[in-house]
């Protein structure tokens, strides 16, 4: 017979960790894998993967692309980086449901906190839809490069209930049964579950807290008795205590959601770095014995952030004093950066964490007593004034009339004993990208790539087959994919082939956004191709423009 596609002459990674990689073939017929192994017959289309590995489409467990994908199908640079699956909808923000009046609302919500420019937003996210099961249809009628798997939002759905005593007051016990049947509708039409946050550092377009932030823990626990109820796979949070190390209260609140959602219970940005880190895995260790399937998204690759103090950034978001700068015009910026009192109270923030900015580099400076500071380290410009890190940071921003910009890059730790016993972890998954969000602020699309490179090809903590399963079958097990993950006849033919010796992330760059601004990001190296439902949307390195990705309804 002759098959849509044969890639031949490759190094079969299956995706299971369990198999051994060993050279054959792949065929592709009708977007399913047809033949894995010692493949004969002919083929309209015949790939030579010349000795690289081919390996399951890699699957992407925490992403914001819910704005991107209206306007950008491939998810650019993800696709680039080997993803092929995604699940979006998280932290509690999605597109719906939402009634017309508060269409503006929500625009701006998912504007602030997840840095989108609210002008792409209302050019290409025109919302013509109310209900949860309305905007499935839109998404699943559009052209998308990449299979998508999404949740329903507490904060939309809170929104939707309550209107504006949604940022308040907690929920009457009709309101959060109107919540809970909002989530049922959603999860009935295809959401995989429900995502919340109660994190006092995501902050709205009016720089107030969200509306799950007011939230009682009986509220979101009755949102997940529905995740029971509905058989669904997933209950995504953001933990109050997140940033400093999870509270013993916390702990216990995760545990309970777990224990009535029956769901996986996740949360996400976890490093070796975390405050308590250590005591916070053996917490979820530990509730993984007791059968509660509470996971974290672990970040695979050294931090690295962009801010001004022109703008808020995610770093301080949650800090009162800067949520107070941040409402200013730019002249009262300005004094303020010049003020005692003011420079006193933003500094709070920045004292108990000082060694951000040890880190810190002048990524870019504008004014022209200023620009020869651009590369600079911020320490060495600071020794060389006589002053400390935070006054280096005020003056040089307010030198160059706020339009510096600083980048948090931290280098892979010399002794990384920390990071492996996290990655390892039966409670862990391999991230993070949070793609389709903070775009200007950092670029985490190339975590497949940098945990290639890093931790399989350079460290060797994971062997290849183990490498490749990390990024595969097991996101697929995570968010509830049961025919995608790995490579077996029947499955969805959603393909990768990289070059295990050269597969790496490119350099921060800077690239224009549509619809005006800017967005960073990092392309990929050794991938030549990917392969969704067996129609490559990456040829040669560069997307193809095809859409052969489907809504993955739960």
């Amino acid at each position: 017979m002759a098959y849509d596609t044969l890639v031949k002459n490759a190094l079969i990674v299956d995706g299971t960790g369990k198999n051994k990689a060993y050279s054959g073939s792949v065929a592709i017929q009708n977007g399913r894998i047809a033949a894995v192994g010692k493949v004969s017959g002919e083929a309209k289309r015949m790939i030579d993967a010349k000795g690289q590995v081919v390996a399951p489409g890699f699957i992407d467990a925490h992403t914001h692309y819910d704005a991107q994908l209206l306007w950008d199908p491939s998810i650019d640079p993800a696709c680039k980086h080997g993803v092929t699956s995604i699940l979006m909808g998280n932290c509690g923000f999605t597109l719906a449901p939402v009634k017309r009046e508060d269409q503006d609302y929500m625009l701006g919500l998912f504007s602030a906190t997840e840095e989108v420019p609210k002008s792409a937003l209302l050019r290409h996210a025109p919302l013509p839809w109310e209900s949860f099961a309305e905007y499935l249809s839109f998404v699943e009628k559009s052209a998308l490069g990449v299979n998508v798997l999404t949740q329903v939002g507490h904060s939309a759905m809170r929104h939707y209930v309550m209107g504006k005593s949604s940022l308040e007051r907690a929920a009457t016990s009709e309101e959060i049964a109107a919540m809970v049947r909002l989530a049922e509708d959603a999860m009935d039409a295809g959401a995989a579950g429900v995502s919340s946050s109660f994190s006092p550092s995501h902050i709205d377009e009016f720089g107030g807290h969200i509306p799950s932030f007011y939230s009682a823990e009986a509220e979101m626990e009755a949102l997940a008795a529905a995740v029971r109820r509905k058989g669904k796979r997933l209950v995504s949070i953001n933990p109050r205590s997140k940033r400093e190390g999870l509270t013993e209260q916390d702990q216990a609140f995760l545990s309970r959601l777990a224990e009535v959602s029956g769901a996986v219970v996740s949360w996400n940005d976890f490093g070796a770095r975390a405050p308590r880190w250590e005591e916070t895995l053996t917490f979820m260790e530990r509730e993984i014995e007791r059968g509660h399937k509470v996971y974290v998204v672990a970040r695979c690759q050294p931090a690295e952030m962009r801010f001004s103090l022109d703008k808020m950034s995610p770093l301080y978001s949650g800090a009162q004093p800067w949520i107070e700068y941040c409402r200013l015009d730019h002249a009262a910026k300005m004094a303020a950066l010049a003020d005692p009192g003011w420079r006193a109270r933003l500094a709070e923030y920045w004292n108990p964490v000082l060694r951000y900015l040890q880190i810190a580099i002048i990524e870019k400076a504008s004014s022209p007593s200023t620009r020869a500071l651009t590369g600079r380290r911020l320490p060495d410009v600071a020794r060389e004034r006589g002053v400390g890190l935070i006054d280096a940071l005020f003056d040089v921003a307010r030198e160059d009339n706020l339009g510096t910009f600083f980048l948090l890059r931290s280098e892979a730790a010399s002794d990384e004993s920390e990071a492996e016993r996290i990655l390892k972890s039966p409670a862990t998954l391999v991230g993070i990208s949070d793609g389709g969000a903070h775009l200007q602020t950092f670029a985490g699309a190339d975590y497949p790539t940098y945990f290639l490179k890093h931790w399989v090809r350079e460290k060797g903590t994971f062997t290849l087959e183990e490498g490749v399963a990390a990024l595969t079958s097991a996101a697929a097990d995570f968010i509830g994919l049961t025919d995608r993950g790995t490579l077996a006849v029947g499955k969805a033919a959603d393909l990768v082939i990289f070059d295990p010796e050269c597969v790496e992330p490119a350099s921060l760059e800077t690239l224009d956004f549509p619809g005006g601004g800017v967005r960073l990001a990092k392309q990929a190296r050794g991938i030549p191709w990917v392969i969704v439902n067996g129609v490559p949307i990456v040829e040669s390195g560069e997307p193809t423009g095809a859409v052969p990705g489907r809504l993955l309804r739960s």
